[in-house]
């Protein structure tokens, strides 16, 4: 994961990935970390003073095939009035282009160990929380870690062959 992190951290810092925010006049990201409660401590606000892209993972090997969840806290300040009598509702929801930009870039972030990032869900943090936030979740192969399952081998214990010869012995 180390791998998909610095890869992350890249793509939102290439000019031509700045640019898809710019070009609908909208700060790129500019803080990216990765997710440990930062947006529920108000000491952290000045970090949510310019846009900020947090990340958390859970792999799953359970499965045949280990799967990764990755999701994005994408983390805005809205000031702006968006209800149907504003007089600058469509400023006020430049944060959905926000959005947008952040899952283009997401879905081309692909590694050696993490596969196409594909979205499963997102829509607003219902937590309390310093700014607002907006999570996108994606799932990805994952082939990082051998999962401990490939060790043993798969049966059927009704198919043993048992012998009914049991030997005991005593020690003096």
């Amino acid at each position: 994961m180390k791998a998909f992190y610095n890869k992350l951290i890249e793509a939102f810092g290439t000019g031509e990935n700045k640019a898809k925010f710019t070009d609908k006049n909208i700060a790129p990201v500019e803080y990216i970390d990765l997710y440990a409660g930062q947006d529920q401590f108000e000491e952290n606000f000045e970090l949510f003073s310019r846009p900020s892209l947090l990340v958390d993972w859970d792999i799953d090997h359970s499965g045949d095939a280990p799967i990764a969840t990755i999701t994005f806290y994408c983390c805005f300040e809205q000031l702006r009035d968006t209800s149907n009598i504003s007089l600058n509702k469509d400023l006020a929801l430049q944060f959905l282009d926000f959005i947008d930009c952040i899952d283009e870039i997401a879905q081309t972030i692909e590694t050696e160990k993490t596969g196409k990032l594909e979205v499963v869900s997102e829509g607003f943090n219902k937590m309390d929380s310093i700014v607002n936030i907006y999570l996108l979740t994606y799932e990805c192969s994952y082939s990082g870690r051998k999962s401990p399952r490939g060790d043993y081998q798969e049966g059927d214990y009704d198919t043993l062959d048992l012998k009914g010869e049991l030997t005991i012995e005593f020690d003096d």
